[in-house]
């Protein structure tokens, strides 16, 4: 009997490793990981960034489109129509885009930085003043445009502080080249 326990034993740990393998698949981001975190975090500020420049372009087709022509521009007014319709699909494209990508980080950040993704969400810049359909003056559009900047840089450092990219207060020779590459940063 002595024999064939050893084999026993080889033959269930062989298919207790291929079992628990079969669920650790090597290169794949597990749910709530550090790795899955992160592509959420990218996908989310890439779709950020697409709505702000789809909002933008429409804002500037719809200002153009709406300007006075004469009477016989309308070809160039056909254009420029078309021109804003197209605009106003890729923003609207761009938005589902957003709120798929916020689902992604509700399903796996912790609350800091899905607080600070649905402030930036709130912080988008809007075309038109709330509870109207009066389009905003260009500079007002602008200045949202840079507050939101400012509360996309927030959501960045959280999302940082999340997957500690940050220097641990152990890492001197990190936290000192940092520093200097600010500093050189701030000269230029």
């Amino acid at each position: 009997m002595e024999p064939l326990a050893p084999a026993a034993i080889r033959a269930a740990g062989a298919v207790t490793k291929a079992a628990l393998n079969r669920y650790r698949p090597v290169g794949v981001a597990r749910v709530g990981s550090a790795e899955d975190r992160a592509q959420s975090y990218r996908r989310f500020l890439d779709a950020i960034a697409h709505v702000i420049d789809t909002q933008i372009l429409y804002f500037y087709r719809r200002r153009d489109a709406e300007a006075p022509l004469g009477r016989r521009q309308r070809r160039l007014r056909a254009q420029l129509v078309e021109l804003r319709d197209e605009a106003w699909r890729n923003y609207t494209q761009a938005q589902h885009e957003v709120h798929a990508a916020l689902l992604g980080i509700r399903l796996c950040a912790p609350i800091p930085v899905l607080a600070t993704a649905e402030n930036l969400i709130e912080a988008l810049p809007r075309f038109y003043q709330p509870g109207t359909h009066v389009t905003l003056a260009e500079e007002n559009f602008l200045s949202t445009h840079d507050e939101c900047a400012e509360v996309k840089a927030s959501f960045l450092e959280a999302a940082r502080h999340d997957l500690a990219y940050n220097p641990r207060f152990w890492q001197l020779l990190r936290k000192w080249r940092e520093r200097k590459y600010r500093e050189q940063a701030a000269r230029q």
